[in-house]
Parts: structure tokens; sequence; C-alpha cells
């Protein structure tokens, strides 16, 4: 992931501003969250392709590493109420990394921006709810929903999805996935009113691309129903173009990748799952799986163009402030029969106050296969078809 310096008095005078229009607006909030440990890796990529599976070993990691349960961040979010239940709302939040304390990340396609995460317009009311902007795919909440691990950054739905892209031999980390993507620029998401017990997303991201209204575009629909202590989701995700900038990147040329079958209008991206996840007093259980197919079947030599997914998650609250929580993940290549990957994950949190959590967590991974470096946390990647562990004891505090 790439990172653009902002000096402070950049951020100072953007957070002064917002501040100043408090008064025009019914709410302004700055909120964030900041999150760090210490990592220790038994292997890592010596890759320079971001996520692309290489067998050279950088060796051991032994360091700080931002983000253990999930990323740091700061936003501002602003809120006006406009009476009989309707609202508009904006809200802005990047990644802040607290080893160097740079802002920001990559967009869709790959350019730096310091709200990376989000940067959109809302407006909420009994018709439903509508976002408009650079925002998280519905897919990412449906997903997380029914993971008794939240989908954190380390041993989670998460990065078993992140395991899937990286095994499309064609990610890079800095823009649209292969198989499901996070955050979508240029997007809107509608959510309808609640129906009973069930909340139904749809997404649609422009590809805003000339000559053509479906080149690049991004889909997805998703529903998730909750009954007491049961949540059900199912999720849809579709995309045209993706892993187009990456191969041309990887390649030379555009034109060398689409020799590969890469274009702007090949349907490169679908992802299909069904979780479930219940709770009954200190426990909570949770299972799901996932599919990702690249229809079009464009692929570079070491990939796969068809992945399915497990996750199995099982929670137990100690104490009211101690929690203990544990996944299996495993990933088969649907393409290249006997490659595959799978990973155990336990974590045990501690409530210090109701805003600060500190956390031990550890993983073992096995990875079998050229195309195969699922790793144990999001942002720090292993050399392909090797086993590796890590552990990583931090906190977590939000304002």
């Amino acid at each position: 992931m790439k990172f653009k310096y902002v000096p402070l008095s950049t951020l100072a005078v953007a957070v002064l501003a917002c501040s100043n229009t408090v008064q025009a607006q019914n709410s302004m909030t700055f909120y964030g969250t900041i999150d760090a440990g210490v990592l220790n890796l038994s292997s890592t990529s010596a890759s320079p392709a971001g996520y692309v599976p290489s067998a050279a070993d950088g060796g051991k990691f032994s360091g700080f590493k931002d983000g253990g349960i999930g990323g740091s961040n700061l936003g501002i979010k602003g809120e006006r109420n406009m009476g009989n239940g309707n609202k508009a709302y904006v809200q802005l939040q990047g990644n802040i990394n607290t080893k160097d304390g740079v802002t920001g990340g990559a967009t869709s396609t790959g350019a730096s921006a310091n709200f990376n995460q989000m940067a959109l317009l809302g407006l909420s009311g009994y018709a439903g709810d509508i976002k408009l902007g650079r925002q998280v795919s519905p897919m990412y909440f449906a997903m997380a929903s029914t993971d008794a691990r939240g989908a954190r950054y380390f041993g989670s739905t998460l990065t078993t999805l992140v395991g899937m892209n990286s095994a499309s031999g064609t990610w890079i980390a800095n823009n649209n996935a292969m198989f499901g993507t996070v955050y979508n620029d240029n997007s809107v998401v509608y959510t309808l009113p609640r129906m009973a017990k069930t909340s139904i997303s749809f997404q649609h991201a422009f590809g805003n691309t000339n000559g053509s209204s479906s080149a690049n575009t991004q889909d997805a629909v998703t529903a998730v129903y909750v009954d007491g202590g049961l949540r059900v989701s199912g999720l849809y995700y579709n995309g045209k173009g993706n892993g187009l900038a990456n191969a041309t990147t990887l390649t030379g040329s555009a034109a060398a990748a689409a020799k590969f079958g890469f274009s702007s209008t090949a349907n490169t991206n679908r992802l299909t799952s069904i979780g479930v996840l219940y709770t009954t007093g200190p426990w909570t259980m949770s299972a799901a799986t996932f599919e990702g197919k690249n229809s079009a079947g464009a692929k570079l030599p070491v990939g796969s163009t068809n992945m399915g997914a497990t996750a199995l998650g099982l929670g137990y609250k100690l104490a009211a402030d101690l929690n203990l929580s544990g996944g299996y993940y495993t990933l088969k290549d649907k393409l290249n029969v006997g490659n595959k990957a799978s990973q155990t994950a336990i974590s045990l949190d501690y409530t210090l106050f109701k805003d600060t959590t500190a956390y031990i967590q550890v993983a073992n991974t096995s990875n079998t296969g050229a195309n195969m470096n699922l790793s144990p946390i999001f942002g720090s990647i292993p050399a392909a078809n090797k086993n590796n562990s890590a552990t990583m004891i931090g906190a977590r505090y939000t304002f």
C-alpha cells in the first residue's frame, strides 16, 4: 500500500476549517482509531509487487506493526437533521500509519488520497439510505456481520478474502481486487428501509470510462437477516476490468495484458458468499463459504480464476471485559489442483476501558502451491508455498 506524506499543518487547517462549519450543521464529529503493536512473522515475501505470490523469502520479521484488530484511521462526520426522520450527512475517513505518521492510502486507480477509506455524501430517511462517493462496499459489512472475529486484520474472513485475491496472481493491493473489492471509487450504495428482520443493500460503482458505460464498473447486492442471536448474510459481487491495471504493470503494457485476456470490459471479478452467526450466552459461533470466479478467464501464468474458501469462527466471553475468539480458514484453488492453504488463529482481547482494548493473538498458516501466500495478518505478506506463523501483542484505542 502506498502512502502520501501530508504536513501536520495541512491536516490542522483542514480540521479547523471543518470546526468553523459546526454552527452551520446539527453535529460535527472528529473521530478515530489508533491500533498498533509488535508483530513476529516467521516468513516474509521478497516480492516488490505487493500481494503477487513469490517463493522468494525475505526472512523473518519482528517489529512494529500498525493494525492488529484493524487499521488506524482518522475521520470527520457531519450530520444535519432535516426533520420527519430525514437527515443528510457527510463522512471523510482515511488511514494513518502509526509507524511513521503517514496518512492516507491508495484509491481504486492506484492514486494516493488522504481520505482513502471514505469520502461520501449520504441521505437517510423513511425511503431508505443512499450514499455517494468513495466508500466501503456493503459486501464487507455483510461478510463481517457473520464472522465471530468481526473480519479483523488478524485471522478472519477479511484475511481469507485477501488470500483469495492474492492467489489470483494479479493483485498488487493498490486498486480493485480480483475476487471482491472492499473499497470502491465513484460508488452509489442504496439500502432499502428495513423489512421485518432483513436489511438489503445495492451498490453500483461507475467506471467513469469514456465510450463505455460498463467498463471498469463494480456491482454488489447484499442481504443480512437478524433475529435475536441469529444472523444470516448473503452477498453477490461482480466487477469488470479488475486486474487490467495490475496486469499492465506486471507485463509491461496494456497490449501484453490483453493477450492474457485482460480488458476494461472483461468480467474478471465475481464473489458469492453465504454466512451464518449464532450467539447464545457467552458463546458466538460462525460459518461462511466463499466462491470467487473470473468469468473472463483472464490470468497471468501464476494465478487462478476460480477460488473457494471456508471460514469457521468461535468466540467465548470469559468475563465482561475478556473475550477469547478463534477461527479456522481454508482456501482451495479450483483451477490448479492441489494448491491450497489453511490457517488457525486465536485472539485474547482485554477491555481495559470502554474505548481501550489490549490484545494478544497467534496464528499458524499452511500454504501449498506457487500462488498460495495466505497471510495471518493484513498488510504483511509471507513467501508463497511456505508455512508461516505469527504472534502480535498490541492495543487499540478508539475516540
